[in-house]
């Protein structure tokens, strides 16, 4: 299990005090162990241990543990075995833990046992963290940290004592930690490694320095062996075209006949294209012919709507093949419908076919979204998207793909919050009121998500199929703001955490009828203030991920005709991309930050940006960057050189994903900024030829646009 993009509050852990015969983490002894795994029922763990030697006088009087009291305790090689199971795939966590760690990691060496230290918090440092390095001096310790938090001490100084009153300050500290952004084991492994000289102290005293843990074995599940082929093929590359549609009342000697004519292994019954009722395969037909003799003509007479299977189950052309792998064995079933994004079937595909496409079935990951019944469930599966992208970087697969694929995911994750969230809104508020559906914004949008995933979703709904007065209006948007609140929840508490520019469709401002949108966008357009240029960009790139797919494309076409009206707007946008200047001083040299590059912004966000308002301007729908420099080059109305930023885009998008997965093997947060001591001398010289570029993109802006 890995723990970097877990939330606190979500998060396993196990809060594990000692007592010991003195402060000397080589040569003292354990003489009391206790634990609890908070939200693990009956998990409260105390035992006395034999030390070996004497229990000096001096402790004995803070824990009031006597020789008489161990004597006929287990040693510490007996002891220490349940608790050492205990402690697997959690986050310990304990006041100056450091001190416990040292201390075990000495028995254990000591007494010649097998352990391995996992991912650890120390609450003095989260302390410190989330109250200020001023206010823990001013309390100094365990005691004055309860006392802050109103925690009970009644059972302080026993091992298990001390576990319960850190597993409640634990919990307690969370909302300070989330009040500085602080959500995730990663955010915390991130913010204590800041505290250099409490970490610098307590190692000089031969404590562990658990802000340097890293975790072990985080990519050793078998995933890591999967064949990388369904995660660089779309369902459009291998999906058979033309589907054999046949009229409901169509009898089952007509579908045999249609079937043995072109070939095909199965026929979708409906009207047209964007009107499909279900399907019926060969096995149907056999199954209906194969009656007793006296039956067999009225069997042929049979309209195949009578033993058709519906609803039919689809994937969208855009979709990686694994998802169609996934979609076939969680539903047991040969075939799939194909659609495009308005919904109509475009084509379809069957296992026979997927079979010869070399199909694997070691693929789990997509549809444990899909079928997750809660945000725990959710979790686990959205967990294992560091493991996937690791595996995949290592068999070469180029990390447009990789984002492609963790794009996807986060649209099914996002798609299957709302499915959640509206059952439990309709129990609530009652049915849904009107048509809508459900965006993700942003890189989730273009296709281009990495690790470092946060919230950024809106809502859309129909306001246009009856008039509605002003109290219904608002009863209608509060049910789609406590939809939205609803699907933030369930995200966060899966591991990804709340947007925190607010951009949630749990907002009323990411919340809107169609009508609001379009009046929406007319402004942004018109005043095109820099809090509106920030808005649109994260909106533009929009993508339907639950509900009516029309609404979008009704919003695509009014976002479509303001920008092309609205040269002022463009105009607008484009000037932001001047601000860039690729993050270099004034020699040329790279700048860091904090030891990082900040690719996101010096290329990243320039480089997109480039290519969103130049798409806006021809009224392009690609969303995806590399679909939208091939379709703007296509035009033939903008230089040459924009395939390039199309590459330079790939390029950076590497570097992040390839440190992202190194900062989640050693329990960090994954971010956008990149270590330039970690990539290569050519690597580094193409970053710098790619700042140039950035410098020269608002002059080609403002050639190409006005």
């Amino acid at each position: 299990m890995q723990f970097a993009t877990m939330t606190l509050e979500n998060m396993p852990v196990i809060s594990v005090d000692l007592e010991t015969t003195g402060l000397n983490t080589a040569h003292d002894r354990v003489i009391q162990i206790g634990m609890i795994s908070p939200k693990v029922a009956g998990s409260a763990h105390q035992t006395l241990v034999n030390p070996g030697i004497s229990i000096p006088k001096a402790s004995t009087e803070i824990h009031g543990i006597s020789d008489d009291d161990v004597a006929y305790a287990e040693p510490f090689s007996l002891a220490f075995q349940h608790c050492r199971d205990a402690m697997k795939d959690k986050v310990v966590i304990g006041y100056n833990i450091g001190f416990d760690l040292a201390v075990i990691s000495s028995e254990t060496e000591r007494h010649g046992m097998d352990w391995q230290l996992g991912p650890a918090l120390c609450l003095r440092q989260l302390a410190t963290v989330a109250l200020g390095q001023d206010a823990m001096l001013m309390m100094g310790d365990l005691d004055a940290l309860a006392t802050h938090y109103h925690i009970d001490k009644t059972a302080r100084h026993s091992a298990l004592g001390d576990a319960e009153i850190c597993a409640k300050l634990y919990y307690a500290m969370i909302t300070d930690l989330q009040a500085k952004s602080i959500n995730t084991y990663g955010d915390a492994k991130r913010a204590v490694a800041a505290l250099d000289q409490q970490r610098i102290a307590t190692t000089r005293a031969g404590w562990i320095d658990v802000a340097s843990l890293k975790q072990p074995n985080l990519f050793s599940r078998p995933l890591a062996r999967i064949d990388p082929y369904p995660y660089r093929h779309r369902i459009h590359e291998i999906m058979m075209t033309a589907p054999l549609i046949l009229t409901p009342n169509c009898t089952l000697q007509e579908a045999a006949i249609q079937l043995r004519e072109t070939r095909h292994d199965c026929a979708f019954v409906g009207h047209s294209s964007n009107d499909i009722k279900g399907i019926i395969s060969e096995r149907d037909i056999v199954r209906a012919i194969a009656m007793p003799i006296n039956e067999v003509q009225r069997a042929r007479d049979i309209a195949i709507e009578d033993i058709m299977s519906s609803p039919v189950i689809c994937v969208q052309e855009t979709d990686f093949m694994h998802v169609a792998l996934g979609r076939i064995a969680r539903h047991d079933i040969r075939h799939l419908g194909v659609i495009d994004g308005q919904g109509n079937m475009t084509g379809w595909l069957s296992t026979r076919e997927l079979i010869r496409q070399r199909v694997s079935e070691a693929i789990v990951i997509g549809d444990e979204i899909n079928s997750a019944q809660s945000s725990d469930e959710l979790g686990k599966a959205l967990s294992n998207l560091p493991s996937l992208a690791a595996s995949l970087s290592k068999e070469n697969v180029a990390s447009a793909d990789i984002s492609s694929v963790i794009s996807g995911e986060y649209r099914a994750a996002l798609s299957r919050s709302t499915a959640l969230a509206e059952a439990k809104i309709i129990k609530s508020l009652g049915p849904v009121p009107r048509e809508y559906a459900v965006l993700i914004l942003g890189s989730g949008g273009r296709g281009e998500s990495l690790l470092a995933a946060d919230q950024d979703h809106a809502i859309i709904y129909d306001d246009k199929t009856k008039p509605i007065d002003v109290t219904e209006a608002q009863n209608i948007q509060n049910w789609f703001e406590a939809l939205g609140s609803e699907i933030s929840d369930i995200l966060h508490e899966a591991g990804i955490p709340y947007c925190n520019g607010g951009v949630m469709s749990s907002s009323p401002k990411w919340c809107k009828s169609l009508t609001g949108w379009r009046k929406t966008i007319g402004q942004w357009s018109r005043k095109a203030r820099p809090d509106d240029l920030l808005s649109a960009d994260i909106f533009f790139d929009f993508a339907v991920v639950y509900g009516d797919s029309h609404l979008g494309w009704s919003l695509q076409q009014a976002i479509a005709g303001r920008a092309v009206r609205t040269p002022q707007f463009l105009k607008s946008i484009s000037g932001s991309i001047g601000q860039h200047h690729g993050g270099t001083n004034l020699f040329g040299k790279l700048k860091t930050k904090n030891g990082r590059y900040q690719i996101k912004l010096h290329m990243l966000l320039p480089l997109i940006e480039s290519l969103r308002v130049l798409a806006v301007s021809k009224g392009l729908h690609a969303r995806n960057s590399h679909e939208r420099a091939k379709q703007l080059f296509e035009t033939r109305t903008v230089p040459v050189e924009i395939l390039q930023i199309s590459e330079d885009i790939q390029f950076c998008m590497q570097l992040v994903l390839r440190q992202q997965i190194e900062d989640i093997a050693e329990g960090l947060a994954p971010i956008t900024d990149i270590n330039l001591d970690g990539i290569s001398k050519p690597e580094q010289k193409r970053l710098k030829t790619i700042s140039s570029r950035v410098s020269r993109l608002d002059q080609m802006l403002q050639d190409t646009l006005f």
